[in-house]
C-alpha cells in the first residue's frame, strides 16, 4: 500500500454533505488509510486505534498519510506526551471493519482536510457495502 493515499478529500466531502453513501464508499474503498497505534494496557496483540469524541459523539480517527498523521501527532503533542507514537497502515475495507457501531469516522483529525462522516452514514456505507 502506498505511503500517502491519493484520496481526494473534496469528493469524499461532497459525498457527505449529499449523503451519498454509495459515492462515499466508493471514495473509501479505494484507498489506503493510517491508524494511530493506541497500546492497550493489557499487553494483547490486538491494534488499538486512536478514538476521538466531538459534539458527544465517538469517532475512530484515520489519515489519509503517513504525512498527515505525523502533522497531527506534532499538533497534538499535548495527547500523547512523551510516549513513541505508532502508526499502521490499512485498507478501506479494514478501515470500516475497524468502525465500532455507533461510532462516526474522522479522517485527517484537526487538519485543514479534516472530513466528518457521523455514525448515521457510516451505515449507510457499510449497508451500501454489504459490510455490516
Amino acid at each position: 500500500m502506498p505511503a500517502d493515499s491519493d484520496l481526494n478529500t473534496n469528493e469524499c466531502r461532497t459525498a457527505i454533505q449529499q449523503r451519498d453513501a454509495a459515492s462515499l464508499a466508493d471514495c473509501l474503498m479505494a484507498h489506503s488509510y493510517v491508524l494511530i497505534h493506541l497500546r492497550d494496557e493489557d499487553d494483547s496483540d490486538e491494534l488499538g486505534a486512536l478514538t476521538a469524541e466531538l459534539d458527544g459523539s465517538p469517532y475512530l480517527v484515520a489519515f489519509t498519510g503517513q504525512s498527515a498523521a505525523a502533522e497531527f501527532v506534532e499538533l497534538r503533542a499535548d495527547l500523547f506526551g512523551n510516549d513513541e507514537v505508532g502508526g499502521f497502515i490499512v485498507d478501506g475495507e479494514t478501515l470500516l471493519d475497524y468502525i465500532a457501531e455507533g461510532y462516526g469516522l474522522l479522517l485527517n483529525a484537526d487538519l485543514k482536510s479534516m472530513c466528518q462522516v457521523d455514525s448515521e452514514l457510516v451505515s449507510d456505507v457499510l449497508d451500501e457495502l454489504n459490510l455490516d
